[in-house]
């Protein structure tokens, strides 16, 4: 991010799509809440090392690497965010302060932290238990996103599975650990959250 995009950013402050973060021990829970609730709504960039009231303090620079590896490892972690999400957050320089900036795509998906979903409403995030807010959250999604939409009819021969050999030998390429190697197809169809249960109807 160059400075003076920052800037400007600065000097809007936070809003339903940019948050500031204390950054001197990295990414703590309020963090990984606001990523939850902006994978939910429409994204957003996430910024630690400045504090609420805008002034700059930076992450220190003898850690940042540990940090943004922290943040990854978290993200990946099924008992924290769940469904899990890769993202891929970059450190800058300001000044004399060193800043760790998170982008945050708008997500297909509704995300939980530790099993609890929230929201982004302007620039706070709220902690929704509500069934019908959290069914209507699920509906806002399914508008948009159509890859979210069930097709309880669809069959196995709707499907492509010669192309799963190919999968098969992309996902190993990028990972030779990869468990897909060793799955059967319709496992990979669960893996990959093709098969999926509507929360509303149950189908």
């Amino acid at each position: 991010m160059d400075e003076k995009q920052f800037r400007k950013i600065l000097k809007n402050g936070e809003n339903i799509h940019v948050e500031f973060k204390r950054g001197t021990k990295g990414a703590e829970s309020d963090t990984y809440i606001t990523i939850c609730s902006m994978l939910g709504r429409y994204g957003g960039d996430i910024f630690l090392g400045i504090e609420d009231d805008k002034t700059v303090t930076g992450v220190p620079k003898n850690s940042v690497q540990n940090h943004i590896k922290n943040i990854i490892n978290m993200l990946g972690d099924p008992n924290i965010i769940s469904p899990t999400v890769h993202l891929f957050p970059e450190s800058f320089e300001y000044g004399d302060e060193t800043i760790i900036h998170i982008p945050v795509p708008e997500s297909p998906q509704l995300h939980t932290y530790k099993k609890e979903y929230y929201d982004r409403i302007g620039d706070a995030d709220i902690k929704v238990k509500s069934t019908t807010v959290i069914a209507s959250m699920f509906m806002r999604k399914l508008k948009i996103h159509t890859e979210e939409t069930i097709y309880p009819h669809i069959e196995d021969d709707d499907l492509r599975f010669d192309l799963f050999p190919r999968i098969r030998r992309m996902a190993v390429n990028r990972d030779e650990n990869h468990p897909w190697e060793n799955m059967t197809d319709k496992e990979i169809i669960q893996s990959s959250k093709l098969y999926a249960q509507d929360p509303e109807t149950g189908k």
